[in-house]
């Protein structure tokens, strides 16, 4: 396969090209400038060039001149493909120069292929251009300055044209003049930080952005190494390879961090690059930066993002495996305890199983919670009365040395928000206030309305306009240094003793805001203690709907046919024969496209399916659908180790679909399922409906 190189500064035009060349069945190389084709051809050489003209760094003229006079390349067919060069005497320069074909853009792809196609045609031998290169540089400035200097014999004859030529030369210093002030004034106002120094590095010139950013007055500046902005957190072999590359004719760019006249750090994207005289000699090196320390606080920050969400998807998923475990602990369990004469000394011991079973189940709820999986229940609160009223609680958490203040707004600020989640947050950075504070401090606790604008949002990278509930929660414990605060919210990460933390109560409460769609800030130094900010939107309640409420009625059991489909064996045989003692008839089906199959024999006697939500072959959604196809009026119970957002039936006729989340004792299956079946309405109360 024959290859071509595309070289061209405009990425749709290497585009176009790229998929024209693509098509005919030819390898494409393309490259953005004349340098960059002729590192890619030293590497790989192609077989043919097509090259624009007008280009940054080197531009196509200089790319074919060096091309031709590379012995490697000189037979390698060269063709400008250009739409700014189109004279005729464009043409011939470059033809000169050794090109092998000139074409003009645009062209229709049939005819430009036609044109190349003495060069790619792999049945054909490619011969070299017939004339010769141009030659030198000087040969090449030789002939243009030929054409220059016949029309300044001519007008040096004439005496009116030498007055002509005087005036000329007075405008154009004036314009020169004005050009430098201009230039001046471009220099001064950039947006970028620009500095000049000697050739020994001391500072020459500051213009007004590079003083903006480093705190420092132009005056202060003058006559200083450019060395005394350092920091500690940049190598010193950095700036020795900058020194010695600059020194070499060279420009060099790259990232420093350098330290202002208060002392704090600020990132640069810095290029420096020597400035040289008429001769050729450098008299002055040039420093020009851009401020990234913005942008690296708001990378930094979408990494942590990632970071924790990756974390979560890891969380969720062993949350869900585990679920499906402690459903089998705990419902073999039950059963065994349930059966047992009370005299039986085994019976506490399977009580001790039990309860250590539902701890267990309680850090899985943390992992869901942490993972964004947790099922939530949300209701209309108003922030200050769900805070005082949960102030009893704190009393009895935190020692009688720490004083508890909250003062809360006068205003009423509503929000959509899970209880139970929203006073784990207030225990977790509790117990952490008090670890804190282990002789005594303060716990301030206060509410707010806050308003967030597109300035918060610009300063810290994050967040949506509008009105939010604020909670600021304060101690005077020992604080954090700012290594700590970077990694709070990591999961597993923890300052206290081994065996004292898991490292996922921080965690948690970044899960729970950011699910409550929320925003957590943190602000602390090492012996003035810690404050967390947390804002929620301020949602406006609607009427609330009549609901009807549904007895609590003991299991009963009864002589429905039931088909469960559950991919985990042990969970299966447990369903079955929690139902099979209670006198349902039961069918078991160990994935989705079987369960779809036992119901479509069975569709006539089948009352009830259960349905695991994630199951090989065919998951619970994709086997819910197709089962509601055949029997539209059938009821269903999800079980998961999700919360019910695992379940997705978006369909308003597809309400008779209830949810039991694992892991979950027998009496509360017989008990749902009791509900269901016995339920007369067209679909089950609201919560028990399955949301997207």
């Amino acid at each position: 396969m024959k290859k071509v190189l595309i070289v061209d500064d405009v990425f749709e035009n290497r585009y176009i090209l790229e998929k024209m060349l693509e098509f005919q069945q030819l390898g494409v190389v393309s490259a953005g400038n004349g340098k960059e084709a002729l590192e890619k051809a030293r590497m790989d050489p192609p077989d043919l060039v097509i090259s624009d003209i007008l280009m940054p760094v080197m531009d196509g003229y200089a790319l074919c001149k060096t091309w031709k006079s590379d012995e490697r390349f000189k037979n390698i067919p060269f063709v400008f493909y250009t739409a700014t060069y189109t004279d005729p005497k464009d043409k011939d320069f470059a033809l000169s120069l050794g090109a092998d074909r000139f074409v003009i853009k645009p062209q229709e792809p049939q005819i430009f292929m036609e044109m190349l196609g003495e060069f790619i045609r792999e049945d054909q031998a490619v011969h070299p251009a017939g004339h010769q290169p141009l030659g030198s540089e000087m040969e090449f400035f030789r002939q243009y300055n030929e054409i220059l200097f016949r029309k300044l014999e001519k007008k040096v004859t004439e005496l009116e044209q030498v007055n002509r030529r005087l005036k000329q030369e007075i405008d154009e210093h004036r314009l020169a003049r004005e050009k430098l002030f201009n230039l001046t004034q471009a220099v001064e106002e950039s947006p970028a930080a620009i500095v000049l120094t000697d050739l020994n590095g001391r500072i020459e010139y500051a213009n007004t952005k590079f003083c903006q950013i480093s705190g420092y007055a132009s005056m202060e500046m003058i006559g200083r190494d450019l060395g005394f902005l350092r920091s500690n957190e940049i190598h010193p072999d950095i700036y020795k390879d900058l020194w010695t590359t600059i020194r070499a004719h060279r420009v060099w760019r790259g990232a420093l961090c350098n330290k202002k006249k208060d002392g704090e750090l600020f990132w640069v994207f810095l290029t420096m690059s020597p400035l040289k005289n008429a001769e050729g000699h450098i008299t002055h090196f040039m420093a020009m930066m851009e401020d990234t320390s913005e942008r690296r606080k708001l990378e930094a920050q979408l990494r942590q993002a990632q970071k924790l969400e990756g974390i979560g998807q890891l969380a969720g998923g062993v949350a869900h495996d585990f679920n499906n475990i402690l459903t089998a602990i705990i419902g073999y369990a039950d059963i065994a305890y349930q059966n047992m004469q009370n005299e039986d000394p085994l019976r506490k011991h399977l009580k001790q199983i039990l309860d250590y079973a539902d701890k267990a189940s309680a850090i899985t709820k943390s992992l869901l919670a942490f993972s964004r999986k947790q099922a939530t229940h949300l209701s209309y609160f108003d922030l200050n009365d769900l805070l005082l009223n949960f102030q009893k609680f704190l009393r009895h958490l935190l020692p009688e040395n720490i004083e508890i203040q909250m003062p809360c707004s006068d205003r009423i600020l509503p929000v959509l928000v899970d209880q139970v989640q929203i006073e784990q947050i207030i225990m977790n950075l509790a117990t952490n206030a008090r670890d804190a504070m282990p002789r005594g401090g303060r716990f301030v606790i206060a509410t707010a309305l806050a308003q967030l604008d597109d300035k918060f949002i610009q300063a810290h990278g994050y967040g949506k306009t509008g009105s939010y509930a604020e909670i600021t929660i304060t101690d005077t414990g020992c604080g954090m240094d700012q290594q700590t605060r970077e990694k709070i919210f990591d999961p597993f990460f923890t300052t206290k003793e081994q065996g004292k933390g898991t490292g996922l109560g921080m965690a948690i409460v970044y899960g729970i805001v950011k699910n409550h769609n929320g925003f957590i800030l943190v602000d602390s130094e090492p012996g003035r203690g810690a404050r967390f900010c947390i804002l929620l939107p301020i949602t406006r309640p609607v009427a609330p709907a009549d609901q009807k409420k549904t007895e609590n009625e003991t299991p009963s059991g009864g002589t429905e046919t039931i088909l469960v489909a559950e991919d985990e064996p042990g969970i299966l045989d447990l369903i079955m024969t929690i139902l099979t003692e209670q006198g349902y008839s039961v069918i078991g089906a160990v994935d989705g496209e079987e369960a779809v199959s036992k119901f479509s024999e069975n569709r006539e006697k089948i009352s009830l399916i259960m349905l695991d939500g994630i199951m090989p072959k065919k998951g619970g959604n994709e086997a819910c659908r197709e089962i509601m196809m055949l029997k539209p009026d059938v009821k269903v119970i999800f079980m998961s180790g999700y919360s019910e957002k695992i379940v997705n039936v978006q369909e308003a006729e597809h309400k008779k679909i209830h949810f039991l989340q694992k892991p979950v004792l027998p009496s509360m299956i017989l008990k749902k399922v009791y509900e269901v079946l016995n339920s007369e309405e067209n679909g089950g109360t609201a919560d028990n409906l399955v949301r997207e």
